[in-house]
C-alpha cells in the first residue's frame, strides 16, 4: 500500500457535445448568399443585390452566346472540310502537285 503526502490531481473529464448540423440549410443559406439575397430592409443594401444579381444574369448569358456560336463556327468549318474532302478535287489536285 502507498502513503500518499500530497492529493493526486484528477484526470479530466471528457465533456464533448455534439452541435447539430443541418446540411440542407447551410446549402441554402449559401445559395441565398451567392444569389445576393439579403434579409436587411435596408433600400440601398437591396438594390446592390438585385444590380450584382442582373449582372451576374447578363454576364452568364453573354457567356451561352459567346460558346454557342463558337460551337456552330467550328461546326461550319468542320462541314467545310468534309465538303472539300469528299465532293471536290481540291485535295486530289493538292496531292497531285506535292508528289510531282
Amino acid at each position: 500500500m502507498k502513503i500518499v503526502f500530497f492529493k493526486r490531481p484528477r484526470p479530466k473529464q471528457f465533456n464533448y457535445q455534439p452541435l447539430y448540423y443541418d446540411k440542407e440549410k447551410d446549402e441554402r443559406e449559401q445559395r441565398k448568399k451567392d444569389l445576393g439575397y439579403t434579409d436587411s430592409k435596408d433600400k440601398s443594401e437591396q438594390f446592390r443585390a438585385e444590380l450584382r444579381r442582373k449582372w451576374r444574369h447578363e454576364r452568364e448569358a453573354k457567356k451561352r452566346r459567346s460558346s454557342e456560336l463558337r460551337t456552330v463556327l467550328y461546326l461550319a468549318i468542320a462541314g467545310m472540310a468534309i465538303y472539300f474532302i469528299f465532293f471536290t478535287d481540291f485535295f486530289d489536285n493538292l496531292v497531285r502537285v506535292f508528289t510531282q
